[in-house]
C-alpha cells in the first residue's frame, strides 16, 4: 500500500503563519465564551445538562452552516467559502463551550489523541484524504 507519496515530515507552512494561526484561532475561541456569555446561552445549565441533549440541540446550527459553506465553496466564492468555513468553527466551538466541563475535557483529549499520531503510526489514504491508523482498522483502508 503506497500512502503520502512525496509527503516529507515538514510540510506545513511558515512559522509566523503557525503563529498568526494559533492565535487567530485563540482569539475565536475568545470571542466564542464572551458571544455565549453576551447573549446568555446555556446561562446557569452549562454544567447540568446532558451531553446528548446539548449536541442533539445544536446540531441544526452547525449543519446550516456546514449547508452554507458548501454552497459558498460550490459557487466557487473564495471569500465567502472561507467566511463560511469560519463560521462552522465558531459555531463547533461553541458546542464545545455548551458542553462546559465536558467540552473542555473533549477538546483536551482529542488533541493529545492527534498529537499522539505520527508517520510510523499512520498515513493518508491517497483516494479520500483521511488520516488512518496503519495497524487495526483494516476495514478502512479497503
Amino acid at each position: 500500500m503506497q500512502v503520502n507519496p512525496g509527503h516529507t515530515e515538514s510540510s506545513s507552512p511558515l512559522p509566523q503563519e503557525r503563529e498568526e494561526f494559533v492565535s487567530a484561532v485563540a482569539d475565536m475561541a475568545a470571542e466564542v465564551w464572551d458571544f455565549h456569555d453576551r447573549f446568555a446561552f446555556d446561562r446557569g445549565d452549562r454544567a447540568t445538562r446532558a451531553t446528548h441533549e446539548v449536541i442533539i440541540e445544536r446540531t441544526p446550527m452547525l449543519q446550516e452552516e456546514i449547508e452554507e459553506m458548501l454552497e459558498a465553496a460550490n459557487s466557487r466564492d473564495e471569500s465567502e467559502a472561507c467566511h463560511e468555513a469560519a463560521d462552522v468553527l465558531f459555531v463547533a466551538i461553541g458546542n464545545m463551550v455548551s458542553l462546559a466541563g465536558a467540552g473542555i475535557e473533549g477538546v483536551r483529549d482529542v488533541t493529545a489523541k492527534n498529537a499522539a499520531k505520527t508517520h510510523e503510526t499512520h498515513a493518508i489514504r491517497p483516494d479520500t484524504g483521511k488520516l488512518l491508523p496503519l495497524h487495526g482498522k483494516p476495514h478502512k483502508w479497503e
